[in-house]
């Protein structure tokens, strides 16, 4: 008699039920006494399809696997969505401020502008007060000259013809005393000569001496002042370069590790040969996001650009990017270039 191979199983599994059931129930027979009535027991027996068994169990697990890749998909979207939407709230707070800032400058200058022209009107009322007052003084003054000099005239006349009388008379002690002031106002004027002569000498010595030690204090404070520029100068340069090279190892280190993960997420398509190459341009954000991607140099293969860009879109975030340096990432890091080729990847 001929079975099919799909019985074989099942029918061996009913095989070893029957054998366990009959070895429950000799133990209960054996452990009865023999006085009591022995009733025959009745025995279901199902067979079971294994293989059916098998698929529903791998089913089984392909859809909790699924649901799991599912859950997980929706917490990176809501992950994602929250770091968005702090990020839009920094932004409003961020102008939010700037907005209050500018207000109250306007404010200020505005204050600034009527605090200044109330000064002006004040200058101009004190101004026209002190004018009034000017005025007033210059009249004053103007009648007391003109009565000072209507005295002054009737003095002089009287005193007119007292000097004609005592002219007469002086003119002759004045012609002795003139020869005699004339002898003296000589010897005085060669005293002086040789006075201003000699202080003419000792000024042109004194300024002569300050002059050199002028020009010597110059020297000194110039050839000073180039020493410490020097100094200076090569200290720039070499904090210069100590921080070019802080920067370039900060650099590096994040060339690595962004090769590394981008290695890792590159797929190389079937088509890649050897000597193709893609240049992907790559906008980042300061938090390390992928602002966007896109073909700098194609390789002239499709496939091959899309693999590139699909390396970069599937890595999304660089996290080590956050710590560098908001200037050296504006400078080296805002935008980079990395050319994906089959032998490995090249900043």
């Amino acid at each position: 008699m001929r079975f099919d191979q799909s019985y074989i199983l099942p029918a061996a599994f009913a095989t070893l039920v029957h054998l366990v059931v009959l070895v429950v129930i000799s133990g209960f027979w054996i452990g009865t006494a023999e006085s009591q009535t022995e009733r025959p027991r009745h025995i279901q027996a199902q067979m079971f399809d294994l293989t059916a068994l098998s698929d529903k169990q791998a089913a089984q697990q392909q859809s909790e696997q699924k649901r799991k890749e599912d859950e997980a998909a929706k917490q990176r979207e809501a992950q994602q969505n929250q770091q968005r939407e702090a990020e839009q709230r920094k932004r409003e707070q961020q102008q939010k401020t700037e907005a209050k800032a500018k207000a109250e400058a306007e404010a200020e200058e505005r204050a600034k502008a009527e605090a200044q022209a109330k000064a002006k009107a004040e200058k101009e009322a004190q101004s026209l007060v002190e004018q009034k007052a000017k005025a007033k003084a210059e009249a004053e003054a103007k009648a007391k000259d003109q009565a000072e000099a209507e005295a002054k005239l009737k003095a002089d006349a009287k005193a007119k013809e007292d000097a004609r009388l005592k002219a007469q008379q002086k003119r002759k002690a004045e012609e002795r005393a003139k020869a005699e002031a004339k002898r003296k106002a000589e010897e005085k004027a060669k005293a002086e000569q040789k006075r201003k002569a000699e202080a003419e000498a000792k000024r042109k010595a004194e300024e002569k001496r300050k002059a050199e030690a002028k020009a010597k204090a110059e020297r000194e404070a110039k050839a000073k002042a180039e020493a410490e520029a020097k100094r200076r100068a090569e200290e720039a340069a070499r904090q210069q370069a100590a921080a070019e090279e802080r920067a370039n190892r900060v650099v590096g280190d994040i060339q690595g590790y962004i090769q590394g993960l981008l290695q890792q997420a590159w797929r190389i398509p079937s088509t890649a040969r050897n000597g193709m190459s893609a240049v992907v341009a790559i906008n980042l954000f300061p938090s390390g996001e992928i602002d966007q991607a896109y073909i700098e140099t194609s390789s002239g293969d499709q496939a091959f650009d899309r693999s590139a860009l699909q390396a970069v879109f599937r890595v999304e975030r660089f996290e080590r990017v956050s710590d560098v340096d908001p200037i050296l990432f504006e400078r080296r890091l805002r935008r980079i270039l990395v050319t994906f080729r089959p032998e490995g990847l090249r900043w």
